[in-house]
């Protein structure tokens, strides 16, 4: 059986009636949800492998957990996908029913269903139908995560539950999780991190999970948050836990300096992209409890970790219990324990012992891991210098000014960056901002030319990954021509 099903199962005998599952306007019990999914259970009978298009609420993390104690392939949408990524996803899943709130407009997507309706935890669904005439199976498989990949389609990772499980019950001793906790949902539900990290350990804990509507938190489509309407929330809310990347880490600075952040944190865990030694050290300074770490989803997400009782700032930690891990040659991270064995219809993966995880990186003399970037992505300039764009787009974004960057300068002589400004900034306060960090830089890693964007980098529009990574081949592409001009305007300036 199920860890986490299981858990779920001592928890309403052990704690019936203390709270699990905390949404915007209603909550369950442990008793409640245990059966809710129960319920839940019993109406997916015959169904093979379901797919999540729904947001962050109690019905996601409903289905979620019903579908783990059914043995159900569960396929969980990000919704920022594209119609097209979705109907993507779905088709290359092979997925034979969906769980959606609006039907109409999941036939956006031109998909055939036939349909019935669900009543979960007090709210009307719909569960889609969809036959193949080709069945894949999907045996032994309990997840299917969608990542977002280089390309315009989404790639489908599949996992086991043993996996899966492996790597819940690591984070779980890591964090030091207990039942007084109140675990905050920020990102969303379909990105494995969050899945993992905030609905799967506080189960496993026996603790109380907080699921708010996105608007509640000052959350305005995929890139914009309002300050104040987030941090008057996390003062209803009083969580002890949250998942966090970079951008929404540099809010919650913002609000610790305001003194509009509660103190109720103990452990704010910070991944999906890198960050910035100077943005951990003004964490550090605030007292927010920030513990880096570092993972993918084909390796069933985090795989080190800081932890309270073991923490290197600066460092993404030292690998999990169930991890090992080496560095080769070229200084490629190499990954061993819960690497997936291939894409959807690629097991490519099937014959290695360790998986070649794309990130540059060195463990120091104690054993703590330190990332230096993509592999794929690191910048030589004209001069021969190796950059990481990662490292200097961190650099960029503790900047209050800068909302979003992406750097660039492959066979140039110098660095160029696009640049998404904070609200109400001007170009003059971007090169104020872009000047105090080059001065923490190194001369061949300063950024010398920027172009504004005219909007933010967004998930649907391919420029960002479901973690909030720039995809830099799509954004070079989208200002090239900017860029290009950025280049010969600092030329002719030179000659």
């Amino acid at each position: 059986m199920s860890q986490i099903i299981a858990a779920l199962r001592r928890h309403a005998v052990l704690q019936p009636d203390a709270p699990a599952l905390v949404g915007e306007h209603s909550a369950l019990t442990w008793r409640e949800l245990h059966e809710q999914v129960r319920g839940l259970s019993a109406k997916l009978q015959g169904v093979g492998s379901l797919g999540l298009l729904l947001g962050n609420s109690l019905q996601w993390v409903i289905a979620d957990l019903a579908a783990l104690a059914t043995g159900i392939t569960c396929v969980p949408v990000p919704h920022f996908f594209s119609p097209d990524q979705v109907r993507h996803a779905l088709q290359d899943a092979a997925v034979d029913h969906v769980i959606c709130e609006h039907a109409e407009a999941f036939g956006a997507v031109s998909l055939a269903f036939g349909s019935a309706e669900l009543s979960v935890a007090g709210k009307s669904l719909h569960l889609l139908k969809y036959d193949y005439q080709q069945k894949t199976s999907h045996a032994g498989i309990a997840k299917i995560t969608y990542t977002s990949g280089t390309t315009g389609s989404p790639k489908g990772v599949p996992l086991s539950l043993p996996q899966i499980e492996t790597v819940a019950s690591s984070l779980f001793k890591v964090a030091e999780g207990s039942e007084e906790d109140r675990a905050l949902v920020l990102l969303p539900l379909s990105t494995l991190l969050e899945n993992v990290g905030s609905v799967y350990i506080p189960v496993l804990a026996g603790a109380c999970i907080l699921v708010p509507d996105a608007a509640s938190l000052g959350f305005h489509g995929s890139s914009r948050v309002d300050a104040a309407s987030l941090g008057q929330k996390l003062q209803q809310l009083q969580p002890t836990t949250a998942i966090l990347v970079p951008h929404l880490l540099k809010l919650f600075i913002v609000l610790a300096e305001q003194q509009m952040l509660p103190d109720s944190f103990r452990f704010i865990a910070v991944g999906g992209a890198p960050v910035s030694a100077s943005q951990l050290a003004q964490a550090k300074n605030l007292s927010l409890p920030v513990y880096q770490g570092y993972g993918m989803s084909e390796a069933a997400s985090v795989v080190t970790m800081n932890g309270i009782a073991d923490n290197r700032p600066g460092s993404v930690g030292k690998p999990l219990p169930h991890c090992r891990m080496r560095i080769a040659d070229d200084g490629e991270i190499m990954l061993f324990g819960t690497a997936f064995h291939g894409y959807v219809h690629d097991q490519g993966h099937v014959d290695r012992e360790w998986f070649a995880s794309g990130d540059l990186g060195y463990r120091d003399e104690d054993g703590y891991l330190f990332v230096n970037g993509r592999k794929r992505e690191v910048i030589i300039t004209a001069y021969g210098r190796n950059v990481s764009p990662e490292w200097v787009e961190s650099e960029l974004l503790t900047e209050a000014s800068i909302a979003q960057a992406a750097v660039f300068g492959n066979g140039q002589p110098f660095l160029s960056a696009v640049i998404v400004p904070a609200a109400g900034q001007e170009q003059a306060d971007i090169q104020h901002a872009i000047n105090r960090v080059n001065l923490r830089l190194p001369d061949y890693a300063r950024v010398q030319q920027h172009v504004l964007a005219p909007q933010p980098f967004l998930p649907q529009h391919g420029e960002l990954t479901a973690n909030g990574r720039p995809r830099r081949k799509q954004i070079e592409a989208h200002y090239q021509d900017l860029l290009s001009a950025s280049y010969e305007r600092k030329h002719e300036h030179v000659l």
